[in-house]
């Protein structure tokens, strides 16, 4: 664990999300998250896990990440008996909280596709209380086709006839730059021997590194072609620079990081973007100390919408361990805007890009 944490000293800003999910591993079988958002066992509404099966209407995949989320860690182990009062406990609470989207990390390429027992307790009851569930994979690229199998095998899952509603790749493992993130991408959406293709509607979000100016190798460019929406890790305060603390450093940052992302060499087809927002405390990495205040939350939202964001989301749930505050909580459920989304059309056109060929929403 001390190799852990030096790694996480020695490589910020997002050093410390490895430690923490590092350390989250380790205390998984110690410490099960059974309500996400703080509140007390007792005050959980028990929702009925054999509810009525949900018939989802036909919808642009864009739909599955609308309005506010946030994100669940989940490791191999931690989820290996069916467990259907966590799965209320959890969407309870993110019903209450104002969530239209859940990340659920279901995949590494250490464990592979692990999450099938969590999915099947929260895919149908979370569905049948109108909450997206989007599966978060982690992978290290330095074996793309096995990478792509848990990819594959993740979003084909089956439960009660609900599936993810799409999937959340974090690119900053061992390899982020191509042929290897271009290899997986095409895989994800041509299909491997073996396992049927995606296609090209399927929401892909790339979950990335957030201004593209400090990672000239990184493959910004390939991820634009293929997945429809981009969701960098806006960590401010983890930056450890004064001028991105306070409200006005938090505006200050969303805007460098729409206008990195709106330069053609980085997102040649003009990808919208969803913030990933933090709320964790970055002091052990030598970041700015304390969890975000509310009036920087509700900024890094503000300036979100006012960029052209279609949603925001925050890492990560409250446990234990470094989650989300209640008084970030409180800011972030009373946010008027991107209220529980309620919706949506047939998008009328394919969502992955050709390489000659601009994409319109």
């Amino acid at each position: 664990m001390l190799g852990v944490m030096l790694f996480a000293l020695l490589t910020p800003p997002f050093g410390l999300r490895a430690y923490l999910e590092a350390r989250a591993a380790d205390q998984a079988q110690a410490a099960r998250v059974i309500s996400s958002f703080g509140r007390p066992v007792g005050a959980i509404l028990k929702l009925p896990v054999t509810a009525r099966g949900f018939a989802q209407a036909p919808r642009s995949p864009l739909d599955g990440i609308r309005g506010k989320g946030s994100w669940l860690m989940i490791f191999d182990g931690d989820w290996n008996d069916p467990d259907a009062d966590r799965a209320a406990a959890i969407v309870d609470s993110a019903v209450r909280a104002d969530l239209s989207h859940l990340y659920i990390r279901v995949a590494d390429s250490r464990h592979h596709f692990y999450g099938a027992t969590a999915l099947q307790d929260l895919l149908p009851i979370a569905h049948a209380h109108g909450l997206s569930i989007i599966g978060w994979i982690e992978p290290m690229l330095d074996d793309p086709t096995a990478d792509t199998a848990d990819a594959l095998a993740a979003a084909q899952f089956e439960e009660q006839g609900q599936r993810l509603d799409g999937l959340a790749l974090t690119i900053e493992g061992n390899s982020t730059s191509d042929p290897n993130v271009g290899q997986y991408l095409s895989g994800i959406r041509g299909g491997i021997t073996g396992m049927n293709r995606l296609g090209d509607r399927y929401l892909l979000i790339a979950s990335t590194l957030p201004l593209p100016y400090d990672h000239p190798g990184y493959a910004y460019a390939t991820m634009s072609r293929y997945c429809q929406v981009f969701a960098p890790m806006v960590y401010w305060r983890a930056t450890g620079l004064p001028q991105y603390s306070g409200a006005d450093g938090t505006r200050a940052y969303v805007d460098q990081v729409f206008q990195q992302f709106r330069d053609p060499g980085v997102n040649p087809y003009q990808r919208p973007l969803t913030i990933t927002a933090q709320t964790y405390d970055a002091a052990p990495e030598y970041g700015t100390p304390g969890a975000p205040p509310a009036d920087e939350i509700v900024t890094s939202m503000n300036e979100t919408r006012a960029q052209g964001g279609i949603s925001w989301s925050y890492y990560r749930l409250a446990n234990a361990d470094n989650g989300v505050t209640g008084d970030e909580q409180q800011a972030i459920t009373a946010y008027p805007f991107w209220q529980r989304y309620h919706g949506g059309g047939i998008a009328a056109k394919a969502l992955i890009a050709l390489p000659d060929q601009p994409v319109a929403y």
